[in-house]
């Protein structure tokens, strides 16, 4: 048989899905998924992945503290956070002068006519 067939059945099984109301007992299913074995705890499958991203941001820390341009990097930026605030304050005051945008002027764009609406020669 076709195509027909399968997507029939699949299309009956969806409806029921859709439409089917259950009575769910929502206390039953908290104490299913809350209870656990005695001895087992609950396994983080990204504990290893986390763990090994902590060392690798720990010696990534300790290799930035023991090289030089450290101390450089804060100074440039400390001169940037001055000039950022100095620029800031010139904007606020009044003391930079306003550029007004000239609009540059632009070519009609023509516009269609209809053959039926064109004059007669």
């Amino acid at each position: 048989m076709g195509r027909g067939r399968q997507k029939a059945k699949q299309q009956k099984i969806a409806r029921k899905l859709k439409y089917l109301t259950t009575d769910t007992d929502y206390d039953e299913l908290a104490k299913e998924l809350s209870s656990q074995e005695v001895g087992t705890g609950s396994f983080d499958p990204f504990a290893d992945v986390e763990e090994a991203d902590q060392e690798r941001a720990a010696g990534a820390a300790d290799a930035a503290s023991q090289t030089s341009d450290t101390p450089e990097t804060a100074d440039d930026l400390d001169e940037y956070a001055k000039w950022a605030a100095e620029a800031a304050a010139k904007a606020t005051s009044g003391e930079m002068p306003k550029v007004k945008a000239v609009p540059k002027p632009h070519k009609p764009i023509p516009m269609p006519i209809p053959s039926a609406l064109k004059p007669k020669k």
